[in-house]
Formats: structure tokens, sequence, C-alpha cells
């Protein structure tokens, strides 16, 4: 009879991280959580996925590259399919590029910003060094360009619009940012459709310089979890090498293929969230002790005089679920509220109001 072995201990600093959580939990009568779209996909797009599906294969793997997807996207950003790689997620490109090129170094990363941009770093194998925004939360530009210049900081990860805090990072400094750096910049653009700026076309200057985009927020299409990176054919090469294959499944690929084929209705829905977005944002102003942050994202951060995980747990009450980013540096008494639907901001609105009441 063998012995009994301990069982096997992970990394310790992967174990401190621990799983991903949301507090609140994932359902309630109002989801305003997780920055995804308003609105379902209407009937008619859903069905052509559908006919599409039927007509392939299910029992063969699904295109092993993505082929298809990649050149639609490379047309749409106007670049090559070589500069493009497709994966499950913004968050598996991310986690590719860290095992790529930072394995066992570093990433620079700021404070406050995306909660998984941490963890997909540790995950992958490097160490964070991190840099505090300023009070304003605009980049430190000077303590930024002093970390990348680190030589053992081997990925820079950027966003633009920031989240949760809502706030972009001008095109100058952040290609101060990829002047500097001696390692990969990855510009995180998820929620560019709704700033109306983009860096793409930079990534034919600088072979180092890649930028992560995803369906799951403007293109409502967070259920089936696709994402991309574009960059030079160098970096692809490697993201792609990182990549386990057939990563992205037949499905996803059909309907990003649909859904890229109708850029009006994705134009609609973020005309309509910018509308809201500014409603929101001047409706909160006007809640005594609420003080919003103005975003050019599909949320707003805020700020009240109450603890954050009381006021979560109040909102949820009243069948509000919104998103306690209090942890974060900057960020205490802070929460982040994802524009929803007219009638879903509306209660949220009284909700709030409510809470907040003496």
């Amino acid at each position: 009879m063998s012995a009994v072995r301990p069982s096997p201990q992970a990394r310790p600093e992967l174990t401190a991280l621990g799983a991903y959580r949301l507090a609140g939990g994932e359902s309630a009568p109002v989801k305003l959580n997780q920055n995804e779209c308003p609105q379902d996909w209407p009937e008619d797009l859903k069905a052509e996925v559908a006919r599409r599906l039927l007509r392939r294969p299910w029992n063969r793997y699904p295109p092993l590259d993505g082929r298809a997807l990649r050149e639609a996207l490379a047309g749409a950003c106007g670049v090559d399919a070589e500069m493009v790689a497709v994966a499950s997620g913004s968050n598996e490109a991310l986690l590719a590029l860290v095992q790529a090129f930072a394995c066992g170094r570093r990433v620079a990363l700021v404070r406050p910003g995306y909660s998984l941009s941490v963890s997909l770093a540790v995950a992958g194998g490097a160490e964070v060094r991190p840099v505090l925004l300023r009070e304003d939360f605009s980049l430190d530009l000077p303590a930024m360009v002093e970390a990348v210049s680190d030589p053992d900081v081997a990925l820079v990860y950027l966003a633009s619009p920031n989240n949760p805090t809502g706030a972009g990072c001008p095109r100058d400094d952040v290609l101060t940012v990829v002047e500097a750096a001696r390692g990969v910049v990855v510009l995180d653009e998820a929620y560019a459709e709704f700033d109306g700026q983009t860096l793409l076309p930079a990534v034919r200057e600088y072979p180092h310089l890649a930028v992560l985009r995803t369906f799951s927020k403007a293109f409502a299409l967070a259920g089936a979890r696709v994402g991309y990176v574009v960059a030079h054919p160098d970096v692809i090469a490697s993201v792609r090498a990182a990549l386990p294959p057939y990563n992205l499944n037949l499905f996803a690929q059909e309907a990003a293929l649909a859904v890229l084929a109708r850029p009006e209705l994705v134009a609609a829905r973020v005309d309509q969230v910018i509308r809201e977005r500014e409603r929101v944002y001047q409706a909160l102003q006007r809640v005594d002790g609420v003080r919003p942050y103005p975003s050019r994202a599909n949320f707003i951060l805020f700020r009240t005089p109450l603890d954050a995980g009381v006021l979560l747990g109040r909102l949820l009450a009243r069948g509000i679920l919104v998103r306690d980013v209090s942890g974060q540096p900057l960020l205490d008494r802070c929460l982040r509220v994802t524009i929803g639907a007219p009638e879903e901001n509306d209660r949220f609105l009284d909700a709030l109001a409510q809470s907040v009441a003496p």
C-alpha cells in the first residue's frame, strides 16, 4: 500500500490570487456589473448563425487558425491577415502574449486597472510591476516611462479607455510609452467603439505594439468569447505558438463573422449606449453624495459616501447588481455601473437615490 501523498501545491503567487469571483453573484433583475451590451442579438441574426452552423459538420474540428475570421478582421482593421490572431476572448490573447514574451520576466501595468490583467500576468509566469495612476486617473507618464525602460520589463499593458476608471489615454502618451519600451506594448481597446479612437494604424509603424480587441462589448457577443490581437506578423506568430490549436470553436467563429457583416447594427447599439451614458452621468451628478467620473467606455465609475460593500448590498436588495471596485488603489467607496437599456438605467438611478438617502 502506497503512502498517502500530500496534495499538490500550486505556485504560491497564483494561489494568493484565488479564482475569479463576482461579488453579488451573476443574476439580478437588473444586471449592470460586467459591461455587457444591454441588447441581445435580433432573431434574424441568430437565425443566420444557426443556418451557418447547420451547414457545417459538427464532428470535425473548426478551422485551425480561424482563417476566414482573421481575413474579415484584417479587412475591417486595414491590415494583413498575418497581423491578426483570434482567441477565446481577449483574455486568452493577453495570456498568450504574456507566455510568449514575459514568462519569467516582468509586466508593467497601471493600477487601478483591469482586474484580470494582474491575474493573467501572474498565471503567465510573470512578475507584476504596478504603476499608480494620478489622482484624476490620468497616466503618470514619467513613472510609466521609467518602468518600461527597465530591461527586465518584457511586456507593458495599457488600456484605453481604462477599466474601471473609464478614462482614455491620450494617443501621444501611449506612443511615448511605446517609444520608451524595451518590450512588447499591449494596448487593450476593449471599449474603443464607445470612445471613437484607436491606435490600430500604428501597428504598422511600431513592430512591438499589439492592440487587443473583443466582441464581448460593442458586438454583444460576450457569450461566445471572441477576442483578437493585431500586431506585427512576428508578434502574431509568437502569439499563435502560445495559443492552443483549435482554440476558437465553430459557433464563435460563425457568430463573429455574422455580426461583422452587420456594422450598421453595431453602430446603432454603440450610439444608444453613448447617449445613455451621458444621460446617466448627468443624473448621477444630481444624487446627493455621489461623484461620478467622466467615462469614454460603456460604464461609469462613481464614488459614494457609503462603504462600497454596504451600498452594493443595498442595491442588490432592490434588484440592481453593479460592481464593487473599491479594493483597488484610489478607488475607496467606488463602484462601477454598466450602461444598460434606458429602463434599466432608470431603475438603477432610483435604487441608488434610495440607497444613499439618510
